[in-house]
């Protein structure tokens, strides 16, 4: 579990246990606090009140009374009216009767009060200092460690921010965005990391660069002869010839157009020009640029209307369609379609690998002269811009392409 967790959120959990963990520490210590002051209080009041009260007994005057009262940091209170409403609303913490009197002890609004009495006179004296002296420091303290908990929380998210900033640029990378540039002025490890990435960034957009360029020079230089040649071809009278260099020139143009489209597919440029169209209209083109002849393929189709770019899904299953015939032994494919799939069905043996293999580009079977290997790659590319999916099965001795439409 904790190494699926990122670790934005790996940090992020630390500092909320770490502030739970301080929290409940402080809260822990706050309470045993004033319970030891409410002890120690305790202990000074009993001791003021029989001193007091050993001091009643030779009646001393106010004067008297207050330097005891200054010397244990006691007060007075004259106010009879809240006397008596410490009396009556107060928590009696604790009694005692003695030769020389009695003194009890209060606990009112977090306060502690000592009423002493003796022979009718009586006394209500509290602590000049509080509880709130030692709240105080506690606050700072509980303070300080809150803000270099957050300070360090923060320098941490800020150190870790370049890293979330490259992660970003290599899913973009990823989704096929050459383009992306990373920034870092760190010298740490994560810029290093970030530095490094930049340059194989830039090694990898010069290189594609180079291969577009040479696909297209290729493409362009090639084309031309081949045209010629072709035409030069069907000015030949030897019909033997004729048609074996006719043959060996569509061969030719058909790689060459192969890899076109293979160029065109991979290039950041390229573009699924979807619209709402029917699978007959597709199925039409399909057979138009394949020049296929009635006796090569028979077909069973449910027509339906589907998104998709006519000329690229017709491309897709011109190359499905052609690998059907070409390696069966009666050279002769079915198609069925509906709205859920497209299958393209020609008797055959199984593949001898899984799809995957075949859909690498220039994969091929052994044994086969024909074909570039780019057939499958392209199905499945063409299928994957579309958000649908290329299988194979096979049954009853039949080789089936299938293209599942949702």
């Amino acid at each position: 579990m904790i190494r699926n967790i990122s670790i934005s959120a790996f940090i992020n959990t630390i500092f909320i246990l770490a502030l739970i963990a301080i929290s409940l520490t402080f809260a822990i210590f706050i309470k045993l606090d004033k319970q030891r002051f409410n002890i120690s209080m305790q202990k000074k009041y009993e001791l003021v009140a029989e001193n007091l009260l050993k001091t009643l007994d030779t009646t001393p005057s106010k004067s008297g009374i207050k330097l005891i009262l200054d010397q244990f940091r006691m007060s007075r209170i004259d106010d009879d009216v809240f006397i008596l409403q410490i009396l009556n609303e107060a928590n009696p913490v604790l009694m005692r009767q003695s030769s020389h009197g009695m003194y009890r002890i209060f606990s009112f609004e977090d306060n502690l009060y000592t009423y002493v009495q003796r022979d009718g006179y009586n006394l209500m004296i509290q602590d000049s200092q509080n509880y709130s002296y030692n709240l105080l420091i506690i606050s700072l303290a509980i303070a300080l460690s809150l803000g270099t908990i957050f300070s360090l929380y923060y320098i941490l998210k800020r150190k870790l921010k370049p890293l979330r900033d490259l992660n970003n640029e290599i899913k973009k990378f990823s989704e096929g965005n050459l383009n992306v540039k990373i920034k870092s002025c760190s010298s740490d490890e994560i810029g290093t990391i970030a530095k490094t990435f930049d340059e194989a960034l830039t090694h990898i957009n010069n290189q594609t660069k180079s291969k577009e360029l040479f696909m297209r020079n290729m493409m362009h230089e090639l084309k031309t002869p081949i045209t010629k040649a072709m035409f030069i071809a069907e000015t030949l009278d030897d019909e033997k010839k004729r048609e074996t260099l006719q043959r060996a020139f569509k061969r030719m143009d058909d790689i060459i157009k192969e890899l076109a489209m293979v160029e065109k597919l991979t290039s950041n440029n390229t573009l699924v020009y979807k619209e709402l169209t029917s699978f007959f209209k597709i199925y039409k083109r399909t057979v138009e640029i394949a020049l296929l002849s009635p006796d090569k393929i028979s077909a069973k189709i449910n027509d339906f209307k589907l998104n998709a770019d006519t000329a690229m899904f017709s491309v897709a299953l011109k190359n499905l369609i052609d690998n059907a015939i070409k390696f069966s032994p009666n050279k002769h494919a079915l198609i069925k379609a509906n709205k859920h799939r497209v299958d393209i069905i020609s008797e055959g043996e199984k593949l001898k690998h899984d799809l995957e293999y075949y859909t690498e580009p220039f994969s091929q079977e052994e044994k086969r002269s024909d074909g570039f290997g780019l057939g499958l790659y392209i199905v499945k590319t063409i299928a994957n811009l579309h958000g649908y999916k290329l299988i194979y099965t096979h049954n009853e001795d039949k080789n089936i392409f299938s293209i599942l439409i949702d």
